[in-house]
């Protein structure tokens, strides 16, 4: 996903939403994290940040009581970002080995409430996922994934939600 791209979805989520937006970094439902310089278009200018700015969002995304509940990131917070509320992470990224395994990491943490971590995957990285884990030992690849009838419910039971 390009940065084009991440600030189209934001307007598209935005028009739908229009409550979601807040023009200040410490409230608003959505953002986009993304790096970028005082030469990109001006409508992008509003999502960029310095370091210090990207980090807050991210302690707003860590806590679960805040309102910031969805960000589009564009390559950050793979490494070493830790939430364990986050539930649910949309790939629209080609990835694969470490790095898609550090991208499902990000749900796949245990947080009072949480039945498990959801990866909405746009671009069909299961052959990835499956090489990834071929790299991992037998008990760490067991119980990884759900059968397709059981994903296939939830999927339907949550595209009935939106």
């Amino acid at each position: 996903m390009s940065r084009r791209i991440c600030v189209e979805l934001y307007k598209e989520l935005i028009a739908l939403r229009p409550e979601w937006h807040s023009d200040k970094d410490e409230e608003g439902v959505l953002k986009v994290v993304m790096t970028g310089s005082a030469s990109d278009p001006v409508d992008w200018q509003q999502h960029i940040r310095p370091k210090r700015g990207r980090e807050e969002l991210a302690k707003r995304f860590k806590k679960p009581e805040d309102s910031l509940k969805l960000v589009i990131v564009r390559d950050m917070w793979l490494t070493g970002f830790d939430a364990p509320c986050m539930t649910t992470m949309y790939v629209d990224k080609p990835m694969g080995g470490h790095n898609l395994m550090q991208a499902i990491a990000r749900v796949n943490r245990v947080f009072h409430g949480k039945p498990g971590g959801l990866v909405v995957d746009y671009l069909g990285l299961a052959a990835e996922l499956r090489r990834a884990l071929a790299q991992y030992t037998q008990s760490d690849r067991e119980g990884t994934g759900i059968p397709i009838d059981q994903a296939l419910e939830v999927l339907l039971e949550k595209y009935e939600i939106v």
